[in-house]
């Protein structure tokens, strides 16, 4: 079931929205001035907030600028639901980077698929995230798992010829001078395989800070 928070002064509207949304199967919480507004929104995480824009204490811009100051409530679907119609307020709200603006008094049906399609379009949003996020880790156990191997081989293969060095006192010069440059191939390999995982993890970032939004 998902949640909704309503924030309004206007005791009969919050009531009457309410009343609305829970008929649909909502979730709602309510707020009755942008302050509480923001406490609720920060404590219980909604799925979508519907809140005024005059209102004491703090009005809903300041609703909404608060809560896009937080990681965990920046991404709430936001819709502002006043009466104030005139085009200013409603551009601010746009220009600040509300999902949406309605005016009161509202039509039910309206309110009621705009909700649903911005709760919607949320949770595609959440689950292209996820994706990606499995995608990453997947190619980061795969990449671990690479570098464990590659490293591991030089190391192992350096350490065999020390104890076999350390326990061969009658080891002649030639096989000294084998072993060594064996050593040197393990430590150019190991060398190497640093230097490409470098490149890698440098061109991985290049990637992501120019990837278009």
């Amino acid at each position: 079931m998902k949640t909704i928070l309503v924030i309004d002064d206007n005791l009969a509207l919050r009531e009457n929205t309410a009343e609305i949304l829970e008929l649909e199967q909502y979730n709602v919480l309510l707020a009755s001035n942008g302050r509480a507004g923001v406490t609720i929104a920060t404590e219980k995480i909604p799925d979508l907030i519907l809140c005024d824009v005059m209102m004491p204490v703090l009005d809903g811009f300041g609703v909404f600028l608060e809560l896009n100051k937080s990681i965990y409530t920046a991404g709430i679907p936001f819709i502002f639901l006043t009466a104030k119609a005139d085009m200013m307020s409603k551009q601010r709200g746009i220009d600040l980077g509300a999902d949406d603006y309605i005016t009161k008094p509202f039509n039910i049906q309206l309110l009621l698929t705009t909700i649903e399609t911005r709760i919607r379009k949320h949770d595609l949003i959440k689950e292209k995230i996820r994706q990606e996020r499995l995608t990453y880790i997947r190619e980061l156990e795969d990449m671990l798992e690479m570098t464990s191997h590659s490293v591991r081989k030089p190391i192992c293969s350096f350490l065999g010829i020390m104890k076999l060095v350390d326990c061969n006192v009658n080891i002649t010069k030639k096989e000294i001078l084998a072993l060594l440059e064996k050593a040197k191939s393990c430590a150019f390999e190991l060398d190497a395989f640093t230097r490409e995982l470098t490149t890698f993890m440098h061109e991985a970032k290049e990637n992501k800070n120019t990837k278009p939004l």
